[in-house]
């Protein structure tokens, strides 16, 4: 079982990580911070708190280290404790919903070069779609994540959240219907008032 995985290049770096090369744990991180950071956005919808909890992410796979054991792909491994961080946040937080800084502190998602009404019209649609994300019961967030922004096959987020692939494949079902939902539910109200505005004049 564990051999199974040692094909993965992150599981090999990880083992050499384990043995003390520090080298191979910075190259972990470099690899995989983005997407941690990322994961950690979507799920609190604050850039402060997920650049605090990718720290904290990335602190206990160093301290897990010396008694890691390959038994899942290094991604799956690193997204397990993702979930665990991110849970933890929102446990000792609270249900608050966070505040986002449009103008700010919004995490750039794309890489891609961007005139000025590009990226204004892209951070509108971000925060559209995080303020929807941010909307969704906790145990349909994280598994939408994992699969839409993550692109992670049902098999390792069901091993990354400890369910069932089946569980997994209703829960993105769910997610995926409900974020349409909100997302068409969140242009309504903007029509509405223009409707009303114009009525009344």
């Amino acid at each position: 079982m564990v051999g199974d995985y040692k094909q993965d290049p992150d599981v090999q770096l990880m083992l050499k990580a384990a043995e003390g090369n520090l080298q191979s744990f910075e190259e972990l991180v470099l690899k995989h911070q983005k997407a941690v950071l990322n994961a950690a956005y979507r799920y609190t919808g604050n850039p402060s708190v997920a650049e605090e909890l990718t720290q904290d992410v990335f602190v206990r796979v160093f301290r897990a280290a010396k008694s890691y054991r390959p038994e899942a792909r290094f991604s799956t491994w690193l997204f397990t404790i993702v979930r665990n961080v991110c849970m933890n946040y929102k446990t000792r937080e609270g249900k608050q919903d966070h505040q986002m800084d449009a103008d700010n502190n919004l995490v750039e998602i794309s890489q891609n070069q961007e005139n000025p009404e590009q990226r204004a019209i892209r951070r509108e649609l971000e925060l559209k779609i995080q303020k929807a994300i941010m909307s969704l019961p906790e145990s349909l967030r994280m598994p939408l994540i994992l699969s839409q922004f993550q692109q992670m096959p049902y098999e390792e987020i069901a091993k990354a959240l400890e369910l069932s692939v089946a569980a997994v494949k209703v829960r993105i079902h769910r997610a995926r219907n409900a974020l349409a939902e909100r997302l068409i539910a969140f242009e309504k109200p903007d029509r509405k008032t223009v409707t009303s505005g114009s009525t009344e004049g």
